[in-house]
């Protein structure tokens, strides 16, 4: 039987879960003002610096209060993990160009099985069989997600898939690096690891962009305070999933964190944008529960 503080603490993750499933999806909201700006062109990537400098300065402004010290294998961790972030972002941005929209968001989010199966090979994690009847039922809540009965004006092109399928093994070692680092004996320096991580993005992005020519779309105020909000949720959710990642079994923390992001955007498309619910997205819903409770029995 746990503790009181064992359960306080199981309550504590729940709810931190909770809390980065939801910024993420209204992080992925914001993300929508910056559309304009093509990709190989100085604003996207000036949009893009603009997000890790913000994530970055808030993320100083924690290590101001909870710093640990930095280790020389912390530093390692978080250049490991920012250039992982890059990839994941800039390969998933080229996917995007090339291929339809659903089906790269939905192939992108099995990254979660890498941390998940990572986390029964590696840190002897225990998947029940009804666990792994959860992470079964999480692929066709993916796939289901992603499908769109209106037809394209014609084909697409399958150059799209190399770059999403780097993408998607970028985005899911990030939780392997964050599994790595908060199992190590610096633990504690999970603040000064990601904002390593964020500074280098953020230094790169800005490097990058000064290479590249002007689009013919200019940045706005309206997306330099989306840019702003982005930065400093996306900082956030890098705290909570890294904390989260230490304490939480992979085969519960990463496909509910997804799976979660899914629903929350669900709800968020039918607030803000009126979006219909359909009966796709009922039964979306509903395997979706079904696979969080079964992952967690």
């Amino acid at each position: 039987d746990k503790t009181d503080l064992e359960v306080f603490m199981d309550i504590i993750s729940a709810l931190l879960l909770l809390v980065s499933a939801s910024l993420a999806s209204v992080r992925n909201v914001l993300m929508k003002s910056f559309a304009p700006f093509l990709f190989r062109r100085r604003e996207f990537f000036l949009i893009q610096a603009a997000v890790f400098g913000v994530g970055s300065a808030a993320l100083f402004v924690v290590n101001l209060f909870s710093f640990s010290g930095l280790s020389a294998l912390t530093v390692l961790l978080g250049l490991t993990y920012g250039v992982l972030l890059m990839c994941a972002q800039w390969f998933y941005t080229i996917a995007l160009s090339n291929g339809k929209t659903g089906i790269c968001a939905t192939i992108y989010s099995f990254g979660f099985l890498l941390p998940t199966l990572s986390g029964a090979v590696f840190w002897q994690e225990k998947i029940t069989f009804w666990g792994f009847l959860g992470i079964l039922i999480a692929v066709p809540v993916m796939l289901i997600s992603g499908i769109n009965k209106k037809k394209g004006r014609g084909r697409v092109s399958n150059s799209y898939f190399l770059p999403l399928l780097i993408a998607l093994i970028c985005s899911g070692s990030l939780g392997v690096v964050q599994k790595i680092q908060q199992g190590s004996e610096y633990k504690a320096q999970a603040n000064s690891f990601i904002l390593v991580a964020f500074v280098f993005c953020f230094t790169v992005s800005l490097l990058v962009s000064l290479l590249l020519k002007r689009g013919s779309t200019k940045i706005q105020g309206k997306n330099l305070t989306s840019a702003s909000l982005v930065g400093g949720f996306f900082a956030s959710c890098n705290l909570i999933n890294t904390y989260l990642a230490g304490k939480l079994a992979s085969a519960v923390f990463f496909p509910a964190l997804n799976i979660g992001g899914i629903l929350f955007s669900l709800l968020l498309g039918f607030i803000i944008y009126r979006e219909k619910i359909t009966k796709k997205d009922v039964l979306v819903l509903l395997l979706a529960a079904a696979s969080i409770i079964l992952v967690n029995l």
